[in-house]
């Protein structure tokens, strides 16, 4: 028997107080700067129970949004878990504390998937392993500082990162265009949750995080200022041969993110879903989450429903023009992406048929039955 969300956020959560925090990727002295490093938490995920019998595991991120509220309803979702008990298999959500975690355990096998940001999405996709089937933001990266300034001003101050993430990417371009490289900074490299609270403290002059990291440090500390915004996305991959041995489910989970679209759109049920991932994520950090619902629900509408009218890929992201290849290369650079890579093989693992297959069968799909775990609002016959 899979080990319940809940129960799994709870040991997680357990384990994080007795010291375990994540190692970010990446390394000091690249491109000339310094960063200090945090421990690794892999220890904890080594009480998780991995490929269980008829098991999908899919990882996914509580202190990211609005991925980790899709994945909260794909938890809950009984439409799901009925069609796929039917071929006697179950769904199991997992949470992860960052998505380079998520992306190891999807290379082993572990996972048959992962939800998370554009950077861990292109590394995975470099190696051939994954697909990437569905997009769930389009969002921001934003630079965060305690006083008033510009980014050039962020010369010779210490600004805290998550190296290699779209973050870092987003720092380093901003920095390049306004005439000053990596070297001029002081990479602080840390987890987003300890970022607005380091900046308080003045451990860090400025931080480049997405969200809703920055929504919360402007809620905690309103005397925060933006400085830069840069483009980011996350998405849903599935490893490829699971997509290839279980394309029926693959599809019925597809059916599940693009129902979970539906449902949010309904009146008033963002209210419901954001109590739910506030009650989900408080869990995974052991502390209240430091975000109003309002702002919640403010996140979900403007980087996932009023991006466009379904979670699809756009296909203008495979262009060589467009930002997603521009990340890859940096990738390359930094060494987290074989310099042997070819933006053809990550074009093709950019899955743009499956998600339009599904959205083309809405009835076949059930994608209006909604019927999710703790609502006595949705009872499956919608």
């Amino acid at each position: 028997m899979k080990t319940p969300l809940h129960l799994i956020m709870v040991l997680f959560a357990a384990l994080a107080l007795c010291g375990c925090s994540s190692q970010a990727p990446g390394s000091a002295g690249q491109g000339g700067s310094s960063a200090k490093k945090a421990p690794s938490p892999k220890a904890a995920y080594g009480r998780y129970r991995f490929g269980m019998t008829q098991g999908i595991d899919i990882g996914a991120q509580p202190l990211t949004l609005p991925e980790f509220s899709v994945a909260e309803l794909m938890s809950r979702d009984r439409v799901l878990a009925e069609r796929l008990h039917r071929g006697g298999m179950r769904l199991q959500m997992l949470p992860f504390y960052n998505g380079k975690d998520i992306g190891d355990f999807l290379s082993t096998g572990e996972l048959e998937g992962g939800i998370f940001a554009d950077m861990p999405a292109l590394t995975a996709a470099a190696g051939g392993d994954v697909v990437l089937v569905a997009m769930l933001k389009q969002g921001a990266a934003s630079i965060v500082a305690r006083t008033p300034m510009l980014v050039k001003d962020l010369d010779g101050k210490r600004v805290g990162v998550t190296l290699g993430s779209a973050a870092h990417f987003t720092l380093l371009r901003a920095l390049g265009n306004a005439g000053l490289a990596e070297k001029d900074v002081e990479l602080v490299s840390m987890e987003v949750s300890e970022m607005p609270r380091a900046l308080a403290m003045g451990r860090i002059d400025a931080f480049c995080a997405w969200e809703p990291t920055p929504t919360i440090a402007f809620a905690s500390y309103p005397e925060f200022h933006l400085v830069h915004k840069g483009l980011n996305y996350g998405f849903l991959c599935l490893r490829r041969d699971f997509v290839a041995s279980h394309p029926d489910e693959a599809r019925e989970i597809l059916a599940a993110v693009a129902r979970a679209c539906f449902w949010m759109r309904e009146g008033g049920q963002l209210q419901q879903l954001a109590q739910w991932t506030t009650q989900a994520t408080t869990q995974f950090q052991t502390e209240p989450f430091a975000l109003k619902p309002e702002h919640m629900m403010s996140i979900t509408r403007r980087d996932l429903l009023d991006v466009q009218s379904s979670p699809r890929i756009p296909e203008m992201l495979l262009r060589e023009q467009e930002v997603l290849y521009q990340k890859f290369l940096f990738l390359k650079k930094i060494g987290k992406i074989p310099e042997t890579a070819s933006w053809a093989k990550v074009r093709g693992s950019i899955n743009l048929a499956m998600l339009r297959e599904v959205m083309a069968d809405s009835d076949r799909y059930a994608l209006r039955g909604f019927d999710y775990r703790g609502n006595t609002e949705t009872d499956g016959t919608r």
